[in-house]
């Protein structure tokens, strides 16, 4: 891979602490796809908003889970996506979800040991995915989760994948720091998809960024949070050419929040 010209405007900045390096959460994720249909939209969410969250909360006080989020797709919409809300289930380890859910259940985002209280209101379950987080930066202030996710799915080649996550924490992490500094974003986290996988999955990588309100969503790599993040001297077209030879986006989709575990 090229060395870039900004990179000891990088390591200036890591030194003097301005770039926090975090070591990568020791967390993995469950994403759970369902497709719920419109005769069943306000049973749906009215069951997970309060039996589902109410049994989720439950395990995250007993430090079965982390937390847990469920997601409604809002763009794309209508018939573009075969699914329409997405159950995101966090914990330390694999183990945890082993013991939590049962891997031949009609409703794999219900807890195994609650499945014969809540009875499944949803039309099919699409796909599930289990993602290890590999960086991640979140606005300690908040006490909340945002109310919006944008998830970025990405394509990389295996012979890049060091590469990228590389990228992710030298460029994009100070980037969206900077963001997150001007109120213009709540987080951002880097996930590897661990099952499924294959060159036909379609993707192996995503990021997830998160806002709390809409209209932040268009603030993106600006030149001017580039340049507050790595520096005036900066090659910005040489930063985004490097960026782009490292992965794929796949496709982008922005999920809102209906439920979440406290």
């Amino acid at each position: 891979m090229k060395k870039f010209t900004f990179f000891p405007v990088l390591l200036i900045l890591i030194v003097t602490g301005t770039v926090f390096a975090q070591p990568a959460p020791n967390e993995y994720k469950k994403m759970d796809y369902i497709h719920v249909g419109p005769d069943q939209f306000f049973t749906f969410t009215d069951q997970v908003t309060h039996e589902l969250r109410a049994v989720y909360q439950q395990l995250v006080e007993d430090d079965a889970l982390k937390n847990w989020q469920l997601y409604h797709v809002s763009y794309p919409g209508g018939e573009k996506t075969d699914y329409n809300f997405v159950s995101i289930v966090t914990a330390t380890d694999l183990a945890a979800f082993e013991e939590v859910f049962s891997t031949v259940s009609s409703s794999p985002y219900i807890p195994s040991a609650f499945g014969s209280e809540i009875s499944a209101v949803h039309d099919s379950i699409i796909k599930t995915e289990l993602w290890k987080v590999e960086n991640a930066f979140i606005d300690s202030t908040k006490n909340h989760p945002a109310k919006y996710m944008s998830m970025d799915y990405m394509d990389v080649a295996p012979d890049k994948n060091p590469d990228y996550l590389m990228l992710e924490e030298e460029v994009a992490k100070p980037i969206h720091e900077a963001r997150i500094e001007k109120n213009i974003m709540s987080g951002w986290e880097v996930y590897s998809l661990i099952i499924p996988g294959g060159i036909e999955y379609g993707y192996n990588f995503a990021t997830g960024n998160f806002y709390d309100r809409l209209e932040h969503i268009e603030y993106g790599f600006t030149n001017e949070v580039i340049n507050q993040a790595i520096g005036t001297n900066a090659n910005i077209p040489e930063l985004f050419a490097t960026i782009y030879e490292t992965r794929d986006m796949v496709k982008v989709e922005l999920w809102e929040l209906i439920a979440h575990s406290e």
